[in-house]
């Protein structure tokens, strides 16, 4: 083989080095493209971020009112509704009324309406009287209130009912029983909608739980609430897990704390090196306070995310600090699992910046709560050592008996 280029001997050897590959002629465009996704996929994200909190809000808003209007309010007004029906309902059983013979067909029942046994006999009174040979339609409307329409087969309502619940409602709608209808008339008849009628039954659920709390306030409702929580619902044995759980959440949202916690404080726990919040409840024990040698106080570490339970801690003054934030900030931060920051207490370079500056120059208050090092230690130790073998020598001298030479000086 001949060397077509004896003038460049490493040409020769490999013709295609200078030459760029395939996939090096597109690095450039694949990585420009990349550039441009990223910063699209960047944009996206953040109109996403942006838009998703208020949308969230807005269906979790409309999930709970969803909630409490078809769990809460509908079945209150629906008891509303019956218990007024009960009351004005003025039915009567097919038994006690007369088939008018020859009657004419009325609006929006036809002939299915019987008439009371009085208006009987009046219309065939006055049809004698006048000659007539069919009822007129008009004498039947203006005793609508003795007219009755027929709805199943035991019961009749008066024909201007009928024809008010016919109005108010389609033909699909239409209840088939005397209650049902009186439900409707008490809809829209005495309330004009069921707007006014749900503002009435919330009403009456507030007044009804304010006297209710009130009867569970006393000994004789507390006992009853014990007694119903224990012999019923504490026996079923799924019943009674739900129940407990949902009874701590509604007891720590509704029910008054018999706690007050004053102060909001950090400390070191479960170990040194890693801090938890607490809430401060009161001094410690006196007995505690002796043997640690200066004052402790008991506090209460709760636990996350249902902050109704947690420890009880016993912890000395010096080291603590105290969390410039709220109760309700405190409780936020431990149902959110520290999600939800406060926002002076939310850290940025300069904020930790300004406060580590008033730290050092003496401007806060807050205690520095300082460990000693390694060295330190090992000095206390063997110091506590040294201590501790020479009180251990001078009981050992004073508790060992005297020796003969000892008691013979002593005796002469």
């Amino acid at each position: 083989m001949t060397d077509t280029n004896p003038g460049n001997p490493a040409m020769a050897q490999n013709p295609t080095e200078d030459l760029p590959a395939d996939g090096d002629a597109d690095k450039p465009a694949s990585k420009k493209g990349s550039k441009k996704r990223s910063a699209a996929t960047r944009f996206f994200l953040r109109g996403l971020s942006i838009s998703l909190p208020p949308i969230l809000t807005v269906v979790i808003v409309l999930w709970l009112a969803e909630g409490v209007n078809q769990y809460i309010i509908h079945p209150t007004s629906l008891g509303v509704e019956w218990a007024i029906a009960t009351v004005i309902d003025s039915s009567s059983e097919l038994t006690d009324l007369q088939e008018l013979e020859g009657a004419p067909p009325l609006q929006g029942c036809g002939l299915g309406y019987r008439v009371e046994p009085g208006l009987l006999v009046e219309i065939h009174r006055r049809q004698g009287d006048e000659g007539l040979a069919k009822i007129p339609a008009e004498w039947l409307y203006s005793q609508e209130h003795r007219v009755f329409v027929v709805i199943n087969s035991d019961e009749a309502i008066p024909y201007d009912d009928h024809q008010f619940a016919v109005r108010n409602t389609t033909a699909g709608e239409m209840p088939r029983s005397a209650v049902g209808i009186y439900m409707v008339i008490a809809r829209y008849r005495h309330f004009r909608g069921q707007l006014l009628l749900s503002a009435f039954a919330v009403s009456i659920l507030v007044i009804v739980l304010y006297f209710l709390g009130q009867l569970v306030t006393n000994r004789l409702g507390a006992w009853a609430v014990r007694k119903f929580e224990s012999a019923l619902v504490g026996r079923v044995p799924l019943v009674s897990n739900v129940y407990s759980s949902v009874k701590q959440v509604t007891d720590f949202l509704f029910t008054e704390r018999t706690i007050e916690y004053n102060r909001i404080v950090a400390i070191e726990y479960p170990r040194r090196g890693i801090w938890s919040l607490g809430f401060v409840t009161g001094e410690s024990m006196l007995e505690m306070t002796t043997a640690a040698g200066e004052p402790l106080l008991s506090i209460l570490v709760p636990t996350s995310p249902m902050p109704v339970t947690g420890y009880t801690l016993n912890v000395p003054k010096t080291e603590i600090i105290d969390l410039n934030i709220t109760i309700d900030q405190a409780f936020q931060f431990c149902i959110s699992c520290g999600v939800l920051v406060p926002e002076n207490q939310k850290m940025t370079a300069e904020s930790l910046q300004q406060a580590l500056t008033r730290r050092l120059s003496g401007e806060t208050e807050q205690p520095v709560v300082t460990r000693p090092s390694s060295s330190e230690s090992e000095v206390a130790g063997e110091g506590a050592s040294a201590a501790s073998d020479s009180e251990s020598g001078e009981a050992a001298e004073e508790s060992s008996p005297q020796s003969p030479g000892g008691q013979a000086g002593e005796a002469e």
